[in-house]
């Protein structure tokens, strides 16, 4: 999730369990502690994008980092405030643990029994920047920082705020249940055989979901809004190169690339180089029946590969079809 939503549910829930004896400073303890999973970008500069996935939302993010981290950041609160140690450690693994919980609900993914297991796990039931989710926890901070210590109503705003902001959440998990029925059963009705299928939602919604749909050949993308006044779904199907992408996955050094892609990788020709997308966020737009994506993975004839930088050249024009197709059709 982005910086912001982190920060101030850190803040929050450190408030929840603090706020009573130490007052505001337990939102810039929680704040903190809720930045720190994040801190692993900081080693991006030394290291090229394919193992930056490596790095990225590993044990930083993992339930042992936050208990680790909890125990250690327990014993200094302790020895500061001279106060319960285990409130201290409860306080910190519910300010730390709700990152990974929270970015678990991305599409991105989290790998949150790192290095147990290096598979990550997601319910994407919200985008990555979310306003319908920060703005409880926003406010709930402001409002907490103008109020006085000794006003009691407090921890009502704490748990509002926690409680607005969830319940988002939960109702992602629920409309991600019911635009994942719509694709199956258009698929379904459709006679189209799939392997799987993954649905995300769209930038900064949770009314227009993408359904990316592997099957043996290739890869089927749809998307869905819940305004749409017509029932079916048209699924636009791109021929992927298997054998190309069984090939590359030889390569040691991709394996961070095709472990985060989780199987819904897209190889195809372009011009006079081989590409491969990781394309489990579905695709930005479709146009002249070719769906487009970010950041392809390149390889030259000569056997080398990069990941391309590749944008598009107009973001307003992307957010504003991104618009009008919530609106539905």
């Amino acid at each position: 999730m982005d910086s912001l939503s982190q920060i101030v549910l850190g803040a929050a829930t450190f408030a929840l369990v603090k706020d009573k004896e130490i007052g505001k400073k337990a939102l810039l303890y929680g704040a903190i502690l809720g930045t720190i999973p994040d801190l692993d970008v900081l080693m991006n500069p030394f290291f090229n994008s394919i193992e930056q996935l490596a790095i990225h939302r590993a044990f930083s993010h993992s339930v042992f980092f936050s208990i680790l981290l909890s125990f250690l950041s327990a014993k200094w609160f302790t020895y500061k405030y001279k106060t319960s140690y285990k409130s201290w450690f409860w306080a910190s693994f519910l300010a730390l643990f709700t990152h990974p919980l929270l970015d678990l609900c991305t599409t991105y993914g989290t790998r949150i029994f790192y290095p147990l297991s290096n598979s990550y796990f997601s319910f994407d039931n919200v985008f990555v920047i979310d306003p319908l989710y920060t703005i409880w926890l926003l406010l709930g901070c402001v409002v907490l920082l103008f109020m006085k210590k000794d006003n009691n109503k407090r921890q009502t705003v704490i748990k509002w705020s926690l409680t607005l902001s969830t319940c988002y959440l939960v109702l992602g998990l629920i409309l991600h249940f019911y635009a994942t029925n719509h694709f199956k059963q258009e698929l379904d009705r459709q006679k189209i055989t799939y392997k799987k299928i993954k649905v995300v939602p769209t930038p900064f919604n949770t009314i227009l979901w993408q359904a990316i749909v592997k099957s043996k050949g290739g890869i089927y993308y749809s998307d869905y809004s819940l305004f749409d006044s017509k029932t079916t779904s048209v699924f636009h199907y791109e021929k992927n190169d298997i054998a190309f992408i069984e090939d590359k996955k030889k390569i040691a050094e991709l394996e961070p690339f095709f472990n985060f892609t989780e199987g819904y990788e897209l190889a195809r020709k372009e011009g006079e180089k081989m590409v491969i997308y990781g394309t489990k966020f579905g695709p930005i737009n479709i146009e002249n029946n070719k769906a487009q994506f970010f950041f392809p993975l390149e390889f030259k004839e000569d056997g080398t590969y990069e990941v391309s930088k590749k944008e598009p050249n107009d973001y307003s024009k992307i957010f504003n079809q991104l618009f009008i197709r919530v609106k539905g059709n």
